[in-house]
């Protein structure tokens, strides 16, 4: 069995050969990912074999708010906070990349899966700040396997787009408190 390392991406690291299929997230990893962190904007892991680049994926600090959802959707998320917690935003971290390895997307591992199992536990019990949501603007292919991995549409709006073929991404969350 290979043995696999999981790593926080360095200025100094050479990323081993790495594919997923999508040129958008490749490029990411390969060219954008250390410009990113750099600016503070995003931090990002990498997990690799001895000769290539299994999976990534890139964090970085969001909110879900008021203003950039509908009333509606605002409405119920409020419903799960007691009323001397109701705020106009609450804390989240997004997944702004997550990209495996054409080579392992398909193995009995589920890498993906359990990447965001690895974050889901990583924000409640390692988080270095308040953390309630995770977020993704999920990719149209993509959004089939976060609805399996539990997030939901950012509102009724988010879905119906997404049943309406649209194109672009599309806001999905998962609630920590669920778990």
């Amino acid at each position: 069995m290979e043995s696999f390392i999981c790593r926080r991406l360095t200025a100094d690291h050479n990323i081993l050969p790495f594919d997923c299929g999508d040129a958008d997230l490749n490029d990411f990893l390969f060219n954008d990912a250390l410009d990113y962190m750099n600016q503070l904007m995003s931090v990002t892991y990498y997990m690799e074999t001895e000769v290539d680049t299994l999976l990534y994926f890139s964090l970085s600090n969001d909110k879900v708010s008021a203003i950039e959802t509908s009333n509606g959707f605002w409405r119920k998320l409020k419903k799960v906070f007691p009323h001397s917690k109701h705020r106009k935003d609450y804390p989240a971290v997004k997944i702004g990349r997550l990209g495996v390895s054409q080579k392992y997307q398909h193995d009995a591992q589920h890498w993906g899966s359990s990447t965001l199992d690895f974050i889901k536990d990583w924000m409640i019990n390692d988080n270095k700040t308040g953390c309630r949501f995770i977020t993704v603007d999920a990719y149209k292919a993509a959004v089939p396997f976060y609805l399996r991995n539990g997030f939901s549409f950012m509102g009724a709006d988010e879905e119906r787009r997404f049943q309406q073929n649209s194109g672009g991404t599309f806001a999905m969350y998962f609630d920590l408190k669920s778990l």
